[in-house]
């Protein structure tokens, strides 16, 4: 894995400044019992998490917006593009999102067109199938990949690849559950992480090939078939 390419992390809206939420009452949904998810909060614990494990590994990486200011979209462009042309463009910009909508599930958008965000955006889809596989990969196949394309300021006007993750609803219950809990947000910032290793490695995704029962099944008798073949014929040398 090369370490060469410097990871931008964004993490979207705002935080907490003195106890209050400073993106409030946007970002945010607030359940009838009083659970409440504040999306800037999640994205902020989720980039802190990705940062630890890739100073672990030894992966260049800047947090974009380390305080709890909402930075307005303008100035994030401004200061990751002054980050790629310091390393001569060798950078990956990450959006860390989760989503609103009442829908479930993960998803990730890039910039229109065939561009190199595809296919980091591709490994995340991968890496959260990983760990969430009984949960719902939103994907957009129509282009022959499976990441959603929209004109996002942060993704048309970065200069390096740029994709926005969006990992679960914070307004369906089972999301907003699953996501603010210490396990599954183990398991996202560990996706995240997957994405940035693959797309450092260049790995191209690997197909599952899923063995048909029946072949098994065959190979199995036929296997069962020559060990009993050969036990016949060493049985018969000795006389």
């Amino acid at each position: 894995m090369k370490k060469n390419k410097l990871i931008i992390l964004d993490n979207g809206h705002g935080g907490y400044k003195d106890g209050v939420y400073v993106t409030a009452p946007s970002k945010m949904h607030v359940f009838e019992d009083g659970f409440t998810v504040h999306e800037g909060y999640f994205n902020r614990e989720v980039v802190k998490k990705i940062a630890f494990k890739l100073a672990s590994l030894g992966i260049p990486f800047i947090n974009l917006v380390p305080g709890p200011e909402d930075m307005p979209l303008k100035d994030r462009v401004v200061k990751a593009n002054e980050l790629t042309d310091q390393w001569k463009g060798e950078a990956i910009y990450i959006s860390v999102h989760s989503n609103g909508g009442k829908g479930t599930g993960f998803e990730v958008y890039t910039s229109k067109g065939q561009t190199k965000s595809d296919e980091i955006a591709e490994f995340y889809l991968e890496a959260m199938a990983e760990e969430f596989p009984d949960k719902a990969e939103r994907r957009d196949d129509s282009d022959g990949d499976g990441d959603k394309e929209a004109n996002f300021y942060v993704l048309k006007n970065t200069k390096c690849p740029a994709v926005l993750t969006e990992s679960f609803f914070m307004d369906r219950r089972e999301d907003a559950e699953l996501m603010m809990s210490y396990e599954g947000m183990r398991k996202i910032v560990n996706a995240h992480v997957k994405m940035i290793e693959r797309a450092l490695s260049g790995r191209k995704e690997i197909p599952v090939i899923i063995p048909n029962p029946d072949d098994i099944r065959k190979e199995k008798n036929r296997k069962r078939r020559e060990a009993e073949a050969k036990k016949k014929s060493l049985s018969s040398g000795k006389k």
